[in-house]
């Protein structure tokens, strides 16, 4: 017979504690916080007495504890002290939720997680950016608007999605009711912009950590064909990876997004009379950026340093950056 000896911090572990690894012990404190019903109830008639652009006014206890409607007094300001380090701030006048709470009630209510929201598959009126001999066609499933072709392979193929994607924009279900397919189109691709305009400076657009960027060569890749690599299953041999450090948000783009808003790219663009920081707004200005992209080449300089030069072609004109392995621009030339 083993005997097995258990010692203090073993008795202390729990399923939580033992899952929880880097995420620390204040991520596991926060979910123990809201693995009750009535701290929960509480966030949320918070939430509702929230006015925006309103006076910060706060709720008296007695009011709150009506709101919530718990039977018990003591036990409702026992879950309500639990709450008031994090999520919740106490008041001479009573109680009103702190930030973390807002952020917390928003993101629930964006609905990401809760329900399965999906659109049935839409032609919209757009000739493929790859291709040209089809309109593509917009749908929304597993939280992102997919704008694909039904002829060619697209750019990019997944597990789930194996041929025919153009472009994929992570959106909360929250924003595709009363959208018709070219808003949802054109705001799913401006939160894209935004977010990754975000990533590229730095910081992550969800938890506002730091982020970490590099560049991803595809040592399989075969420019020759044309065609979605089965390796890395896209399109662009260099693609630019941003992951944060904190919330592990990540974003996987062609290399040419990269510079697209460089000052040398849009001073170029300007001179030519194209004014790309309003491409997204409308469908005319989304073809227009989509074939902007689409005339830019990359081509890998050395491995060793990592060296791509990324070519800006415009009526007759080219303007050439350079990058490194972090995607800083050490060179230009060309017209600019």
């Amino acid at each position: 017979m083993v005997t097995v000896y258990m010692t203090d911090s073993d008795a202390d572990r729990t399923p939580l504690t033992a899952a929880a690894g880097a995420a620390g012990p204040q991520v596991v404190n926060v979910l123990k916080l809201l693995s009750d019903e009535t701290r929960l109830a509480i966030l949320l008639a918070l939430w509702e007495s929230y006015d925006p652009y309103g006076p910060e006014e706060a709720i008296p206890f007695s009011e709150l504890y009506d709101r919530v409607a718990v039977s018990d007094s003591a036990n409702f300001t026992y879950h309500l002290n639990k709450l008031t380090d994090h999520f919740v701030e106490k008041t001479d006048d009573g109680y009103h939720l702190r930030n973390a709470g807002r952020v917390l009630v928003r993101t629930v209510i964006a609905g990401t997680g809760l329900e399965e929201t999906t659109t049935s598959v839409t032609e919209i009126g757009m000739s493929c950016t790859r291709c040209g001999e089809a309109r593509m066609e917009i749908s929304y499933r597993d939280g992102a608007v997919y704008l694909t072709c039904p002829t060619c392979e697209g750019f990019v193929t997944t597990e789930k999605h194996p041929r025919g994607i153009i472009a994929v924009f992570e959106f909360d279900p929250a924003g595709v009711a009363g959208r018709s397919p070219p808003e949802l189109l054109a705001a799913s691709a401006i939160r894209s912009r935004n977010n990754l305009r975000m990533m590229m400076e730095g910081v992550c657009p969800a938890c506002s950590g730091s982020i970490d960027a590099s560049l991803r060569l595809c040592e399989h890749h075969d420019p020759g064909t044309g065609e979605v690599c089965p390796s890395c299953g896209t399109l662009d041999s260099v693609r630019a990876r941003y992951v944060c450090t904190v919330c592990k948000r990540k974003s996987s783009r062609p290399v040419e997004f990269t510079v697209v808003e460089h000052p040398a790219v849009v001073a170029f663009y300007d001179d030519h009379g194209i004014d790309i920081r309003r491409d997204v707004d409308d469908i005319e200005g989304f073809i227009r950026g989509a074939e902007l992209l689409w005339a830019m080449e990359h081509t890998i300089v050395s491995t060793d340093p990592v060296r791509i030069r990324v070519t800006v072609p415009c009526e007759g004109e080219e303007l050439r950056l350079t990058l490194d392995e972090t995607r800083d621009v050490i060179d230009i030339s060309g017209s600019h």
